[in-house]
């Protein structure tokens, strides 16, 4: 799942928005990608 997560992050944002928002703001990573479960529930 964190793959996927990030391939879409990657699509919609930056390559590399994931991780550099896990080492800027591991909080807001962690919500995005409970976010990114919850709605997309796979």
């Amino acid at each position: 799942m964190i793959e996927l997560f990030i391939e879409f992050t990657d699509q919609i944002f930056w390559e590399g928005y994931a991780e550099d928002l896990a080492e800027s703001n591991p909080q807001r990573y962690t919500a995005e990608f409970n976010d990114f479960l919850n709605i997309y529930n796979f």
